[in-house]
């Protein structure tokens, strides 16, 4: 039960960095062009992360783990 918890917050922060970045390299923008397009693409992230870090706990907890020996 811990290890689907903590691999989904991992996956949420993970998400809600990445996907904002991703969003604007990919398409140059921001939605709405300004600060609440960003946080809703980390709001969203941060959902979906934390959704697949709960489906996922091994994948999530392994690269956590690896993220964490350096």
């Amino acid at each position: 039960m811990a290890k689907r918890i903590f691999s989904s917050i991992f996956g949420a922060i993970l998400f809600a960095i990445v996907v904002p970045v991703g969003y604007y390299l990919g398409f140059d923008s921001v939605p709405f062009g300004e600060f609440k397009g960003v946080i809703l693409l980390a709001g969203l992230g941060a959902v979906g992360g934390a959704v697949l870090g709960a489906c996922f706990p091994k994948v999530f907890g392994f690269i956590f783990d690896n993220l964490i020996d350096y």
